[in-house]
C-alpha cells in the first residue's frame, strides 16, 4: 500500500500548500494596504509565482519518479537477460501458466527444445498435452491435477514430448505453484530441460554395469598408480580372490613367474605407445595354480587427456589349451591304437631327412602290411579285427623301442621309421624283428589268431630325398613283397620305379585296348585223363599290343584287377566265348562246353546272372554249354551272398566250377551247399607231382573231396606225362596244361580238335 499512499499524500500536501499560499498571500497583501489596482496587479503576480513554483515542484517529483522507473526497468531487463542467458546456457526452457487466465507462455528456449519457434508451438495447455507421449500422458496429467488440488509448492516430473521431427524427447520439468492472497492457485511457473541423451547414457551405464557384473570374462580396473580399484564377479570366480583380497593392491600379486622381464617390458611399451595390449599370459590363482589366460589391457584417459585408469579384461583359456592339446593329439595319432598317424609319421620322416642331410646319417622306412587281414574282418567281424590291431600295435610298440617311430597309416598298414640304419643289413634285421614279433599268436575273445606281414623297405637318403618319394618307393617294395608270396620283406630298387612307370603306361594303354579291340580270346583245351579226349576249352584273354606284340597275361591281368578293368574284360570275354562256341557248333566242332573265368570284381557286383542271361539270349548258346569258373576266394568273401548268386546262375542252366581250389579258406560246410559241378585243383599243387609229398597229399585230398561230393575234379597246369598219370591214378578225371596244349586262337583250337578226331 506504500505505492498507493505516496500520490495521496502528495496531493494533500499540494492542497494544503496551495491553501496556505492563497490565504497567506492574500492576508499579506491586504495588510500592506495597497490600492485596488496595485492589489490586482500583485494578485496576478502571486498567481503566476504559485504556478511557476508548483510546476517546478511537479517537475522535480516527476523527474525523480521517472528516474526510479527507468532504473527499475533497466534492472528488470538485465534480470531478464541474465535469466535468458542462464536458461540458454543450461539448455532449459521456461514455461509460465496463468491459471486464472488459462494462458501458458512458452519461452523460445522451451520451444527450441522440441524444434519449434514460439509462433508455431502454440500458447495453450493443449500445445503441451497433445505432444505428450501416449504412455506418459495419463501420469503427467494426474501429477498436474494433484499439484493443483494439493497446493504442493514444488513440482518435478519426467515425461516424453514429441519433437518436430516425429521422435520423442525426454524432458525433466521443475516448477513452483504460486498462490494468491486467498490461497488459490494463481500461476504455475517452471523450467524444463532435455535429458534424452542423459537417459540414453544412464541406460548405457546400466547395461554396461549389467554386462560388467554378468560377463564371463574377468575385469580388473586400476588407478594410474596401478592399484586395483574395481573387479567384477567373474574375476573372483576365475582367480579365486575375493574383492576385499585385491582392492588397493598391485596386479603383481598374480604373477606366476612364467614370464621373464623382457615380456613385461614389451607389455608396458605397447601400452605406452599404442594404449592397448592383448596376448596370452600365465597368472597364478589364489590356490597357487598357474593357468593361462587371454588378456586385453587398455589405457583410459580423463577429459584432459591425462592417464586415469588401466582396464584389463581376461578369460581363462585352460579348457581351450586342453582342447588344443587333445585336438593336436587326435590330429597326429590313430584313435584305435594311439600310435602316430600318417600325418605325424610324415612329419617325422621330414625331420629325419633334414637330420640325414645335415649330419650325413642314414635311415630306413618300412611299410608293414598285414597279410590276409581282410579275412579276419569278414569272418570274425570288424570289432575283433580292431582289437587285434590294438594288440598288434601294442606288441610292436613294446618290442621296437629305441629311436624308432611306429605309426598306423590306415587299415592294416603300419609304418616304421629308423634314423639309425647305416646299412641295408640293419634294415633287414629290423624287418626280421617285426616278422618275429608277429609270429607269436594273438588271443582275441578266446580266439587264437596268427598274423604275418609283408614289408617294403626304402633307405634314405639313397632311395629318396622327400617324404612322398620315400613312401612311394617303400610302397613299390611292399608290392613286390606281396607278389613274392607274402610273409617276407623286399627292398626298393630303381627297377621297381621303372616297373611302376611301365605299369602306369600299361594301364592307360589297356583302357585304350578295350576301346580299339586289341584284346584277343585264346582257348586252352581241356581233356579227359583216361583216354585223352578233348571235351572243351577254357577261354583266356590275351592282349595284342600294337608295338609290343602279345603281352603276357601275368603283366596286365593283376593290373586290370587293381584298376577295376577286370570286370569289363571278363564281360567282353564272356560275350566273345559264347559267340565263338555257337560258331563252332555251326561249323560242326562238337565241343561239350566252353569255360569262362569270372573275376571276383565281376562276381561281387551281384548282377552276373542278368549279364549271363542276356549274353546267352543274344548269342543263342545253350546254357549247358557254358561253364563259369569262380575263384574260391571270391565265393568265400561273402558266402551267403555268393550262394544266392550261384543258385540264380544254376537256375539259368549253366555249369559252375570252383577255380584255384585249395588256395583259399573254404568251409566244407559251406562248400557242400554250393551248386557247383566241378573243382579245379590249382596248378601250385600240381607242379611238384608226383615227387613232392605235400603236393601229392593235397592233390589226393582234393580229388577225394570232389568224389565224396559227387563233383568232377580238373587239374590245372599239367606239363608232363608223369603228372597226368599220377592224377589219373588218384581218381582225377580231367586235366589241362601245356602237356595237352597251349592257349591258342579259335581257328587253331578247332583245327587241333579236328585233328584229334581224325586220329581217333
Amino acid at each position: 500500500m506504500k505505492f498507493q499512499r505516496r500520490p495521496l499524500q502528495f496531493s494533500l500536501f499540494y492542497l494544503i500548500a496551495a491553501a496556505l499560499w492563497i490565504l497567506g498571500s492574500d492576508t499579506l497583501l491586504l495588510g500592506l494596504g495597497f490600492d485596488r489596482d496595485t492589489l490586482s496587479r500583485y494578485q496576478s503576480l502571486k498567481g503566476f509565482a504559485f504556478v511557476l513554483l508548483s510546476a517546478l515542484v511537479l517537475y522535480a517529483v516527476l523527474m525523480r519518479h521517472w528516474r526510479e522507473q527507468w532504473q527499475v526497468r533497466r534492472e528488470l531487463k538485465e534480470s531478464e537477460e541474465r535469466l535468458a542467458l542462464a536458461l540458454d546456457s543450461a539448455q532449459e526452457g521456461l514455461w509460465d501458466w496463468d491459471i486464472k487466465g488459462q494462458k501458458v507462455f512458452y519461452s523460445a528456449g522451451y520451444c527450441a527444445l522440441l524444434g519449434y519457434s514460439p509462433e508455431t508451438f502454440g500458447q495453450g495447455q493443449q500445445a503441451w498435452v497433445t505432444r505428450l507421449h501416449p504412455e506418459d500422458r495419463t501420469l503427467a496429467e494426474e501429477r498436474l491435477r494433484a499439484l493443483l488440488e494439493e497446493r504442493s509448492p514444488h513440482y518435478e516430473s519426467i515425461f516424453r514430448l514429441r519433437h518436430r521431427d516425429g521422435e520423442y524427447r525426454w524432458l525433466h520439468s521443475r516448477g513452483q505453484l504460486l498462490l494468491d492472497e486467498q490461497g488459490h492457485p494463481e500461476r504455475f511457473i517452471g523450467i524444463s530441460s532435455d535429458i534424452t541423451q542423459r537417459r540414453a547414457d544412464e541406460d548405457s551405464l546400466r547395461q554396461a554395469a549389467a554386462v560388467f557384473d554378468s560377463t564371463l570374462e574377468g575385469v580388473l580396473v586400476t588407478d594410474r598408480d596401478k592399484r586395483i580399484v574395481h573387479v567384477n564377479p567373474a574375476f573372483s570366480r576365475i582367480t579365486g580372490y575375493a574383492v576385499e583380497d585385491v582392492l588397493g593392491r598391485s596386479p603383481d600379486l598374480f604373477k606366476s613367474g612364467h614370464h621373464d622381464a623382457d615380456f613385461y617390458r614389451s607389455l608396458w611399451h605397447a601400452l605406452e605407445q599404442r594404449g592397448s595390449w592383448s596376448g596370452e599370459i600365465w597368472n597364478r590363482r589364489k590356490s597357487g595354480e598357474i593357468f593361462p589366460m587371454w588378456q586385453c589391457i587398455r589405457v583410459i584417459h580423463d577429459e584432459n587427456g591425462n592417464l586415469s585408469h588401466y582396464v584389463a579384461v581376461f578369460s581363462d583359456i585352460s579348457a581351450i589349451k586342453r582342447s588344443q592339446r587333445e585336438l593336436d593329439y587326435l590330429a597326429h595319432h590313430d584313435p584305435l591304437t594311439t600310435l602316430p598317424n600318417r600325418l605325424l609319421f610324415g612329419e617325422r620322416i621330414e625331420q629325419a631327412l633334414q637330420r640325414a642331410h645335415q649330419d650325413g646319417l642314414h635311415g630306413a622306412l618300412l611299410l608293414i602290411d598285414l597279410d590276409h587281414f581282410k579275412i579276419i574282418n569278414e569272418s570274425l567281424g570288424h570289432s575283433t579285427g580292431d582289437r587285434l590291431l590294438k594288440l598288434i600295435g601294442a606288441r610292436l610298440g613294446e618290442s621296437l623301442s629305441g629311436k624308432l617311430t611306429l605309426a598306423r597309416l590306415g587299415g592294416d598298414e603300419f609304418g616304421l621309421l629308423s634314423s639309425e640304419c647305416a646299412q641295408a643289413d640293419q634294415a633287414s634285421q629290423l624287418a626280421q624283428r617285426v616278422q618275429d614279433c608277429l609270429a607269436q599268436p594273438f588271443v582275441v575273445d578266446g580266439e587264437t589268431l596268427f598274423v604275418s606281414a609283408s614289408i617294403g623297405i626304402s633307405l634314405f637318403p639313397e632311395d629318396g630325398d622327400s617324404v612322398e618319394q620315400l613312401l612311394r618307393n617303400a610302397d613299390s617294395a611292399l608290392f613286390r613283397a606281396k607278389n613274392s608270396g607274402r610273409q617276407t620283406f623286399s627292398f626298393y630298387s630303381q627297377e621297381m620305379t621303372a616297373q611302376a612307370r611301365l605299369r602306369v603306361t600299361l594301364e592307360a594303354e589297356l583302357r585304350q585296348a578295350l576301346q580299339h579291340e586289341q584284346l584277343r580270346v585264346y582257348y586252352q583245351p581241356i581233356h579227359r585223363l583216361d583216354d585223352g579226349a578233348m571235351l572243351g576249352v577254357e577261354a583266356l584273354v590275351r592282349w595284342q599290343h600294337p608295338q609290343r606284340g602279345l603281352v603276357p597275361p601275368g603283366e596286365f591281368i593283376p593290373m586290370a584287377e587293381d584298376s577295376g578293368l577286370i570286370g569289363a574284360i571278363d564281360a567282353w570275354v564272356l560275350e566273345q566265348a559264347c559267340a565263338q562256341m555257337v560258331r563252332w557248333q555251326t561249323e560242326g566242332v562238337p565241343l561239350e562246353f566252353v569255360a569262362v573265368n569270372v573275376s571276383s570284381r565281376l562276381f561281387s557286383r551281384g548282377e552276373l546272372d542278368q549279364r549271363v542271361e542276356r549274353v546267352l539270349r543274344e548269342t543263342g548258346l545253350e546254357p549247358a554249354c557254358l561253364e563259369l569258373e569262380v575263384t574260391e576266394s571270391a565265393v568265400m568273401d561273402d558266402p551267403d551272398r555268393a550262394l544266392q548268386l550261384l543258385q540264380r546262375l544254376q537256375a539259368l542252366g549253366v555249369h559252375l566250377a570252383i577255380d584255384d581250389f585249395g588256395t583259399g579258406y573254404s568251409s566244407l560246410a559251406r562248400l557242400k551247399r554250393l551248386p557247383v559241378h566241378k573243382l579245379k585243383l590249382d596248378q601250385s599243387f600240381v607242379r611238384g607231382l608226383p615227387q613232392d609229398g605235400e603236393d601229392a597229399a593235397i592233390a589226393r585230398a582234393v580229388v577225394s573231396l570232389g568224389q565224396s561230393l559227387d563233383l568232377r575234379v580238373l587239374a590245372e597246369g599239367i606239363e608232363t606225362e608223369a603228372q597226368a598219370a599220377y592224377l589219373l591214378g588218384i581218381g582225377c578225371s580231367l586235366g589241362q596244361g601245356y602237356w595237352f596244349g597251349r592257349p591258342q586262337p579259335a581257328d587253331e583250337a578247332s583245327a587241333a580238335y579236328l585233328r584229334q578226331l581224325a586220329q581217333t
